[in-house]
């Protein structure tokens, strides 16, 4: 047997508890929370109280009133719905870029727009300023829809 020498000992550094780091710790608890439901013989079921369910509620009428895809029956209400967006947006862009003539063009509303998306126009005038442009937008979009729609319905009629 070897004899120990104590010397030797002497310039040694104990042994220190190091604690985890930051990045062990989390993959500790990402497993922990992976595996402890499946330990315990399935997923957890998160109870859903009345006011989540009347909040959700609210959330889904909210987000249909919102929309206006789909709301007309053919190209002509479409087409009114979009002058009356167009209008709105006109009165809002005049606001943002301080016009006064009665005449708004493509270039009034781009100059706008960028004013308005790069943060050089107040919130409430910005906000009401993006919800008339998402309506000419979603206008548009219904316009093309229904005259898409109504162009294929007249060429299934004159095929049949």
């Amino acid at each position: 047997m070897e004899e120990f020498d104590l010397d030797d000992l002497a310039w040694r550094t104990p042994f220190r508890v190091q604690l985890p780091t930051a990045q062990q710790v989390a993959a500790a608890l990402a497993l922990l929370s992976l595996v402890g439901p499946a330990a315990l013989g399935g997923m957890p079921v998160i109870p859903v109280t009345i006011q989540d369910e009347q909040r959700r509620h609210q959330e889904e009428i909210q987000q249909t009133s919102e929309s206006t895809v789909g709301v007309y029956q053919n190209s002509t209400e479409a087409e009114t719905g979009l002058a009356l967006s167009q209008q709105r947006l006109a009165a809002v862009t005049r606001e943002v870029d301080d016009i006064h003539t009665h005449d708004v063009c493509e270039q009034d509303v781009y100059h706008a727009a960028n004013r308005v998306f790069s943060g050089e126009v107040e919130v409430q005038l910005s906000g009401r300023f993006r919800s008339a442009f998402n309506r000419v937008v979603r206008d548009n979009v219904d316009l093309y829809i229904l005259r898409d729609n109504e162009m294929y319905e007249q060429s299934m009629s004159t095929v049949l």
